[in-house]
Protein backbone atom coordinates (compact mmCIF):
# COMPACT_ATOMS: atom_id res chain seq x y z
CA UNK A 1 0.00 0.00 0.00
CA UNK A 2 2.99 1.91 0.62
CA UNK A 3 4.12 2.05 -2.87
CA UNK A 4 0.46 2.78 -4.27
CA UNK A 5 0.20 5.86 -1.82
CA UNK A 6 3.63 7.13 -2.73
CA UNK A 7 2.36 6.85 -6.82
CA UNK A 8 -0.57 8.76 -6.16
CA UNK A 9 0.68 11.61 -4.28
CA UNK A 10 3.16 12.15 -7.06
CA UNK A 11 0.68 11.47 -9.76
CA UNK A 12 -1.12 14.45 -8.16
CA UNK A 13 2.01 16.76 -7.75
CA UNK A 14 2.40 16.12 -11.87
CA UNK A 15 -1.33 16.69 -12.66
CA UNK A 16 -0.65 20.02 -10.96
CA UNK A 17 2.74 20.94 -12.99
CA UNK A 18 0.72 20.15 -16.16
CA UNK A 19 -2.26 21.82 -15.04
CA UNK A 20 -1.69 24.52 -12.24
CA UNK A 21 -5.09 26.57 -13.26
CA UNK A 22 -6.71 23.40 -11.46
CA UNK A 23 -5.13 24.01 -7.98
CA UNK A 24 -7.54 26.30 -6.97
CA UNK A 25 -10.03 23.81 -6.67
CA UNK A 26 -7.90 21.07 -5.29
CA UNK A 27 -7.71 23.45 -2.04
CA UNK A 28 -9.55 20.42 -0.09
CA UNK A 29 -6.35 18.71 0.19
CA UNK A 30 -4.02 20.04 2.72
CA UNK A 31 -0.30 19.96 2.50
CA UNK A 32 -0.20 17.61 5.71
CA UNK A 33 -1.58 15.36 3.78
CA UNK A 34 1.49 14.14 2.19
CA UNK A 35 3.70 11.45 3.61
CA UNK A 36 6.83 12.93 2.52
CA UNK A 37 7.98 16.70 3.37
CA UNK A 38 9.29 17.50 0.14
CA UNK A 39 5.91 16.19 -1.43
CA UNK A 40 4.10 18.72 1.39
CA UNK A 41 6.46 21.22 0.51
CA UNK A 42 6.23 21.23 -3.26
CA UNK A 43 1.68 20.89 -2.96
CA UNK A 44 2.49 24.00 -0.74
CA UNK A 45 4.74 25.97 -3.00
CA UNK A 46 2.76 25.13 -5.79
CA UNK A 47 -0.50 26.83 -4.03
CA UNK A 48 2.09 30.17 -3.52
CA UNK A 49 2.27 30.85 -7.01
CA UNK A 50 0.15 32.89 -8.98
CA UNK A 51 -0.27 30.61 -12.55
CA UNK A 52 -2.58 33.02 -14.03
CA UNK A 53 0.31 35.87 -14.03
CA UNK A 54 2.50 32.63 -15.62
CA UNK A 55 3.14 32.00 -19.35
CA UNK A 56 2.85 28.02 -20.07
CA UNK A 57 5.95 27.88 -21.35
CA UNK A 58 7.26 29.37 -18.29
CA UNK A 59 5.63 27.34 -15.65
CA UNK A 60 8.93 25.22 -15.01
CA UNK A 61 10.62 28.01 -14.42
CA UNK A 62 8.14 30.04 -11.94
CA UNK A 63 7.96 26.77 -9.96
CA UNK A 64 11.87 25.98 -9.57
CA UNK A 65 12.15 29.83 -8.68
CA UNK A 66 9.42 29.45 -6.10
CA UNK A 67 11.07 26.12 -4.59
CA UNK A 68 14.58 27.99 -4.26
CA UNK A 69 12.80 30.44 -1.89
CA UNK A 70 12.12 27.11 0.67
CA UNK A 71 14.02 27.21 3.97
CA UNK A 72 14.53 23.84 4.15
CA UNK A 73 18.04 23.14 2.58
CA UNK A 74 17.33 19.46 2.47
CA UNK A 75 13.75 19.90 0.98
CA UNK A 76 15.19 22.60 -1.86
CA UNK A 77 17.86 19.77 -2.89
CA UNK A 78 15.49 17.25 -3.13
CA UNK A 79 13.20 19.42 -5.40
CA UNK A 80 15.64 19.79 -8.43
CA UNK A 81 14.36 20.71 -11.43
CA UNK A 82 14.92 17.01 -12.63
CA UNK A 83 12.88 15.96 -10.11
CA UNK A 84 10.25 18.17 -11.53
CA UNK A 85 10.54 16.97 -14.46
CA UNK A 86 10.49 13.35 -13.88
CA UNK A 87 7.45 14.17 -11.64
CA UNK A 88 5.54 15.90 -15.01
CA UNK A 89 6.33 12.58 -16.62
CA UNK A 90 3.58 11.19 -18.33
CA UNK A 91 4.95 7.67 -16.43
CA UNK A 92 4.42 9.20 -13.62
CA UNK A 93 1.07 11.20 -13.77
CA UNK A 94 -1.15 8.94 -16.27
CA UNK A 95 -3.78 11.76 -16.72
CA UNK A 96 -3.34 15.09 -15.51
CA UNK A 97 -7.78 15.50 -15.46
CA UNK A 98 -7.70 12.44 -13.36
CA UNK A 99 -6.33 15.01 -10.25
CA UNK A 100 -9.53 14.90 -8.25
CA UNK A 101 -8.82 11.04 -7.49
CA UNK A 102 -6.10 10.91 -7.39
CA UNK A 103 -6.22 13.65 -4.41
CA UNK A 104 -9.06 11.39 -3.02
CA UNK A 105 -6.51 8.61 -2.95
CA UNK A 106 -3.67 10.74 -0.99
CA UNK A 107 -6.47 12.05 1.65
CA UNK A 108 -7.73 8.09 1.76
CA UNK A 109 -3.91 7.34 2.77
CA UNK A 110 -3.02 10.05 5.08
CA UNK A 111 -6.51 9.05 6.78
CA UNK A 112 -5.12 5.43 6.96
CA UNK A 113 -1.81 6.68 8.10
CA UNK A 114 -3.42 9.24 11.01
CA UNK A 115 -5.91 6.15 12.30
CA UNK A 116 -2.72 3.85 12.92
CA UNK A 117 -0.53 6.90 14.50
CA UNK A 118 -3.63 7.02 17.02
CA UNK A 119 -3.46 3.63 17.07
CA UNK A 120 0.27 3.03 18.29
CA UNK A 121 -0.65 5.98 20.45
CA UNK A 122 -2.87 4.48 22.65
CA UNK A 123 -0.77 1.26 23.26
CA UNK A 124 2.02 3.22 24.40
CA UNK A 125 0.06 4.99 26.93
CA UNK A 126 -1.81 1.58 27.83
CA UNK A 127 1.59 -0.20 28.29
CA UNK A 128 3.34 2.78 30.18
CA UNK A 129 0.62 4.26 32.24
CA UNK A 130 0.21 3.07 36.04
CA UNK A 131 -2.25 1.20 37.20
CA UNK A 132 -3.51 3.88 39.50
CA UNK A 133 -3.77 6.58 36.78
CA UNK A 134 -6.16 4.63 34.36
CA UNK A 135 -8.73 7.32 34.50
CA UNK A 136 -6.57 9.96 32.96
CA UNK A 137 -5.29 7.19 30.37
CA UNK A 138 -8.42 6.21 29.12
CA UNK A 139 -8.92 9.92 28.36
CA UNK A 140 -6.47 9.22 25.54
CA UNK A 141 -9.47 7.89 24.16
CA UNK A 142 -11.49 10.85 24.08
CA UNK A 143 -9.03 12.95 22.42
CA UNK A 144 -8.81 9.88 19.78
CA UNK A 145 -12.35 10.00 19.77
CA UNK A 146 -12.04 13.41 18.61
CA UNK A 147 -9.65 12.94 16.03
CA UNK A 148 -11.61 10.37 14.31
CA UNK A 149 -14.35 12.88 13.99
CA UNK A 150 -11.91 15.29 12.49
CA UNK A 151 -10.61 12.99 10.07
CA UNK A 152 -13.99 11.96 8.82
CA UNK A 153 -14.93 15.76 8.18
CA UNK A 154 -11.78 15.96 5.89
CA UNK A 155 -13.34 13.52 4.23
CA UNK A 156 -16.48 14.85 3.80
CA UNK A 157 -14.71 18.11 1.94
CA UNK A 158 -13.36 15.92 -0.65
CA UNK A 159 -16.01 16.53 -3.88
CA UNK A 160 -19.13 14.00 -3.51
CA UNK A 161 -18.12 12.25 -7.20
CA UNK A 162 -14.61 11.33 -5.55
CA UNK A 163 -15.81 9.95 -2.27
CA UNK A 164 -18.84 7.94 -4.72
CA UNK A 165 -15.67 6.14 -6.23
CA UNK A 166 -13.56 5.50 -3.32
CA UNK A 167 -15.77 4.97 -0.39
CA UNK A 168 -16.39 1.33 -1.59
CA UNK A 169 -18.20 -0.94 0.62
CA UNK A 170 -15.94 -4.39 1.72
CA UNK A 171 -16.86 -7.35 -0.44
CA UNK A 172 -15.91 -9.24 2.99
CA UNK A 173 -16.45 -8.31 6.95
CA UNK A 174 -12.59 -6.97 7.77
CA UNK A 175 -11.90 -8.20 10.94
CA UNK A 176 -8.30 -6.86 13.12
CA UNK A 177 -5.72 -9.59 13.62
CA UNK A 178 -5.61 -10.99 16.84
CA UNK A 179 -3.71 -9.57 19.68
CA UNK A 180 -1.20 -12.30 20.72
CA UNK A 181 -0.72 -11.43 24.04
CA UNK A 182 -2.09 -9.17 26.47
CA UNK A 183 -0.50 -5.61 27.26
CA UNK A 184 -1.34 -5.82 31.17
CA UNK A 185 -2.30 -8.30 33.77
CA UNK A 186 -2.45 -8.25 37.29
CA UNK A 187 -3.33 -11.81 38.11
CA UNK A 188 -2.37 -11.55 42.30
CA UNK A 189 -4.92 -8.97 42.64
CA UNK A 190 -7.35 -11.32 40.91
CA UNK A 191 -6.50 -14.23 43.11
CA UNK A 192 -6.50 -11.82 46.08
CA UNK A 193 -10.13 -10.09 45.09
CA UNK A 194 -11.80 -13.59 44.66
CA UNK A 195 -10.35 -14.65 47.79
CA UNK A 196 -10.99 -11.90 50.06
CA UNK A 197 -14.85 -12.47 48.55
CA UNK A 198 -14.87 -15.77 49.37
CA UNK A 199 -13.80 -15.18 52.73
CA UNK A 200 -15.74 -12.64 53.67
CA UNK A 201 -18.54 -12.30 50.96
CA UNK A 202 -20.70 -9.23 51.89
CA UNK A 203 -17.70 -7.27 50.26
CA UNK A 204 -19.61 -7.89 47.29
CA UNK A 205 -21.45 -4.60 47.46
CA UNK A 206 -18.18 -2.70 47.48
CA UNK A 207 -16.84 -4.30 44.05
CA UNK A 208 -19.77 -3.19 41.89
CA UNK A 209 -17.93 -1.81 39.25
CA UNK A 210 -15.99 -5.63 38.67
CA UNK A 211 -17.13 -7.41 35.93
CA UNK A 212 -16.27 -10.78 34.58
CA UNK A 213 -15.24 -9.74 31.74
CA UNK A 214 -12.07 -7.83 34.00
CA UNK A 215 -10.18 -10.86 34.95
CA UNK A 216 -7.72 -12.36 32.84
CA UNK A 217 -7.31 -15.67 35.06
CA UNK A 218 -10.20 -17.95 33.59
CA UNK A 219 -10.84 -19.89 36.25
CA UNK A 220 -10.95 -16.66 38.83
CA UNK A 221 -13.63 -15.13 36.42
CA UNK A 222 -15.71 -18.13 37.11
CA UNK A 223 -15.23 -18.40 40.50
CA UNK A 224 -16.43 -14.25 40.50
CA UNK A 225 -19.46 -14.79 38.18
CA UNK A 226 -20.56 -17.75 40.42
CA UNK A 227 -20.81 -15.49 43.80
CA UNK A 228 -22.41 -13.04 41.75
CA UNK A 229 -24.93 -15.03 40.65
CA UNK A 230 -25.31 -16.60 44.38
CA UNK A 231 -25.58 -13.16 45.83
CA UNK A 232 -28.56 -12.11 43.09
CA UNK A 233 -30.10 -15.36 44.24
CA UNK A 234 -28.90 -13.99 48.38
CA UNK A 235 -27.80 -17.56 48.37
CA UNK A 236 -25.30 -18.62 50.85
CA UNK A 237 -21.47 -18.42 49.91
CA UNK A 238 -18.68 -20.80 50.88
CA UNK A 239 -16.41 -22.95 49.00
CA UNK A 240 -18.66 -25.88 48.38
CA UNK A 241 -22.27 -23.25 46.37
CA UNK A 242 -19.96 -21.64 44.48
CA UNK A 243 -17.72 -24.53 42.89
CA UNK A 244 -21.48 -26.15 42.56
CA UNK A 245 -22.65 -23.00 40.95
CA UNK A 246 -19.41 -22.30 38.52
CA UNK A 247 -20.03 -25.23 37.30
CA UNK A 248 -23.64 -24.66 35.81
CA UNK A 249 -21.87 -21.69 33.59
CA UNK A 250 -19.93 -21.99 30.47
CA UNK A 251 -16.25 -21.80 30.79
CA UNK A 252 -13.78 -24.10 32.63
CA UNK A 253 -14.31 -25.69 36.07
CA UNK A 254 -13.14 -24.36 38.91
CA UNK A 255 -10.88 -26.79 39.82
CA UNK A 256 -10.09 -28.51 43.60
CA UNK A 257 -6.44 -26.94 43.83
CA UNK A 258 -7.65 -23.17 42.85
CA UNK A 259 -10.57 -23.20 45.32
CA UNK A 260 -8.18 -24.61 47.65
CA UNK A 261 -5.38 -21.59 47.07
CA UNK A 262 -9.03 -19.56 46.91
CA UNK A 263 -9.52 -20.58 50.85
CA UNK A 264 -6.16 -20.69 52.43
CA UNK A 265 -5.53 -16.95 51.21
CA UNK A 266 -9.21 -15.23 51.71
CA UNK A 267 -8.16 -12.22 54.26
CA UNK A 268 -11.46 -10.00 54.65
CA UNK A 269 -11.95 -6.24 54.17
CA UNK A 270 -9.52 -5.84 50.78
CA UNK A 271 -12.19 -6.48 48.09
CA UNK A 272 -12.64 -3.29 47.12
CA UNK A 273 -9.14 -2.47 47.10
CA UNK A 274 -7.93 -5.25 44.64
CA UNK A 275 -10.28 -4.96 42.67
CA UNK A 276 -10.15 -1.38 41.78
CA UNK A 277 -6.63 -2.83 40.95
CA UNK A 278 -7.89 -5.71 38.67
CA UNK A 279 -10.78 -3.08 37.22
CA UNK A 280 -7.72 -0.49 36.07
CA UNK A 281 -5.31 -3.05 34.81
CA UNK A 282 -8.07 -4.69 32.67
CA UNK A 283 -9.23 -0.83 31.51
CA UNK A 284 -5.51 -0.37 30.52
CA UNK A 285 -5.57 -3.70 28.73
CA UNK A 286 -8.51 -3.23 26.34
CA UNK A 287 -7.08 0.14 25.62
CA UNK A 288 -4.45 -1.48 24.47
CA UNK A 289 -6.51 -4.15 22.42
CA UNK A 290 -8.05 -0.50 21.11
CA UNK A 291 -5.23 0.58 19.82
CA UNK A 292 -4.18 -2.58 18.49
CA UNK A 293 -7.59 -2.77 16.34
CA UNK A 294 -7.14 0.69 15.28
CA UNK A 295 -3.81 -0.05 13.74
CA UNK A 296 -4.95 -3.19 12.54
CA UNK A 297 -8.02 -1.93 10.50
CA UNK A 298 -5.55 1.22 9.66
CA UNK A 299 -3.30 -1.25 7.86
CA UNK A 300 -6.08 -3.27 5.80
CA UNK A 301 -6.63 -1.73 2.16
CA UNK A 302 -9.98 -3.12 1.90
CA UNK A 303 -11.60 -0.39 4.27
CA UNK A 304 -12.75 3.03 2.63
CA UNK A 305 -12.17 6.15 5.01
CA UNK A 306 -15.90 5.98 5.83
CA UNK A 307 -15.61 2.48 7.05
CA UNK A 308 -12.32 2.68 8.10
CA UNK A 309 -12.78 5.68 10.80
CA UNK A 310 -16.81 3.80 11.73
CA UNK A 311 -14.53 1.03 12.59
CA UNK A 312 -12.41 2.73 14.75
CA UNK A 313 -14.97 4.34 16.56
CA UNK A 314 -16.52 0.65 17.33
CA UNK A 315 -12.93 -0.38 18.25
CA UNK A 316 -13.26 2.83 20.93
CA UNK A 317 -16.40 1.79 22.53
CA UNK A 318 -15.15 -0.80 25.53
CA UNK A 319 -12.73 1.93 26.39
CA UNK A 320 -15.60 4.85 26.77
CA UNK A 321 -17.90 1.85 29.06
CA UNK A 322 -14.59 1.33 30.91
CA UNK A 323 -14.19 5.11 31.92
CA UNK A 324 -17.44 5.88 32.91
CA UNK A 325 -17.43 2.52 35.12
CA UNK A 326 -14.26 3.74 37.17
CA UNK A 327 -16.05 7.57 37.05
CA UNK A 328 -19.02 6.40 38.66
CA UNK A 329 -17.25 4.06 40.83
CA UNK A 330 -14.68 6.88 42.15
CA UNK A 331 -18.03 9.58 42.46
CA UNK A 332 -19.74 6.55 45.10
CA UNK A 333 -16.42 6.63 46.76
CA UNK A 334 -16.28 10.38 47.00
CA UNK A 335 -20.06 10.44 48.22
CA UNK A 336 -19.42 7.72 50.71
CA UNK A 337 -16.54 9.14 52.11
CA UNK A 338 -18.56 12.59 52.28
CA UNK A 339 -21.10 10.64 54.44
CA UNK A 340 -19.02 9.35 56.71
CA UNK A 341 -17.11 10.87 60.13
CA UNK A 342 -13.65 10.35 59.75
CA UNK A 343 -12.33 8.10 62.25
CA UNK A 344 -9.24 7.94 64.31
CA UNK A 345 -6.24 6.94 63.13
CA UNK A 346 -5.17 3.62 64.02
CA UNK A 347 -2.20 1.43 63.15
CA UNK A 348 -0.60 0.86 59.84
CA UNK A 349 -2.15 -2.28 58.38
CA UNK A 350 -1.10 -4.31 55.14
CA UNK A 351 -3.43 -3.09 52.47
CA UNK A 352 -4.03 -6.23 50.64
CA UNK A 353 -4.15 -9.95 51.15
CA UNK A 354 -1.44 -12.83 51.29
CA UNK A 355 0.23 -13.30 48.13
CA UNK A 356 -1.22 -15.86 46.56
CA UNK A 357 -0.07 -18.27 43.15
CA UNK A 358 -2.38 -19.22 40.39
CA UNK A 359 -1.62 -21.39 37.46
CA UNK A 360 -3.27 -20.32 34.51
Amino acid sequence: MKKLMLKAEEALLGAMLHRPEALASMRWIPPGTFSRPDYAALWQTLHSIDFSKVAKNDIPAAVTAAVAKIEEPGIRQTLTPSRLSVLANASVCPNPKTAPLYGGMVLEAAIHRAVEHAGEALRDTARQAEVDQALKALEQADRTGQRLAQLDAAWKTAPETVRNLLDTTPEQEVTPVPRTERARVDIQAEGETVASLLYEPRQLREVGPLQEKDFSHPQLAVAYRAMRTLDERHAPIDPLTVAWEAQRHPGPNLSDQVLAELQDAGMGGTAAYTAERVLHTAALDRLDAAGHDLRSYARHPALAPSALVGHAEQALEPVTADRERIRHAEREVELASADTEPALAGPATEPHAHEMEMDL
